[in-house]
């Protein structure tokens, strides 16, 4: 697999062919890889942070060449925007990231079994003709954002965090019908259910549903003065 240096200053990609990556990896799972985990690490990269702030988004993007030279792409996200102060990727820290997601999830819980899904994934990567990883974006705990952003996160989770604010002004306005509008917010047009500003709205919009179900109006305003949003991101 080919590793693409990393252009976001002071967060290192690391490749399954750089001197360092078995220690790295032995480091970060706790003990020497078994051979649930070893077919997986040539498709896998570690990501470390050395700057001075932790990482509260990581997203790290996996190319394909396939066996019919078609291409395909995914990008791995690891988000705590919401709550910065949970980011594992701290300033020194590493992270492992597979172009199979359950073999990333293995190393996190440093775990010994996988679902069988995962040893069938790889069986596709093998026949790839061609993996290439590279960092697709990052945003760190004071909200700066960096990296080629392939796919528009730093726009999209601007506007998911847009359409949470909006719900939660309609919510303070005097006169406001909440469970009315908590209503209306769950209900999403079938040709507008990709919108991801929608969707923040719903989401949010079920969280304090529940909460109204729960305990009433009561609840519903504590979790309202109470909801954490995610970091503001800025370049």
């Amino acid at each position: 697999m080919q590793v693409e240096p990393s252009g976001v200053a002071d967060l290192d990609l690391i490749g399954p062919d750089a001197a360092e990556f078995k220690e790295a990896v032995k480091s970060l799972l706790g003990r020497e890889p078994d051979d649930v985990l070893t077919p997986a690490l040539p498709y896998s990269a570690i990501a470390r942070n050395n700057r001075p702030r932790a990482a509260a988004l990581l997203g790290i993007r996996f190319d394909m060449t396939g066996p019919r030279a078609k291409s395909y792409s995914v990008i791995h996200y690891a988000d705590t925007l919401r709550y910065p102060e949970q980011a594992s990727l701290t300033p020194g820290a590493m992270r492992f990231v597979c172009a199979e997601p359950l073999y990333t999830d293995l190393v996190l819980r440093r775990g010994r079994e996988i679902d069988p899904r995962g040893p069938m994934n790889l069986n596709n990567l093998r026949k790839a003709l061609q993996v290439r990883a590279s960092l697709d974006c990052a945003a760190f705990d004071d909200g700066q954002f960096a990296g080629p952003d392939s796919l528009g996160a730093f726009d999209r989770l601007e506007s998911e965090r847009e359409a949470e604010i909006a719900l939660l002004d309609e919510i303070r306005k005097p006169g406001c019908d909440i469970e009315l509008l908590l209503r209306q917010a769950l209900e999403i047009p079938a040709e507008k259910a990709r919108d991801r500003a929608l969707l923040a709205r719903r989401v949010l919009a079920k969280r304090l549903y529940e909460g109204f179900a729960a305990g009433g109006f009561g609840e519903v305003l504590s979790l309202v003065r109470n909801c954490r949003l995610k970091v503001r991101l800025w370049r």
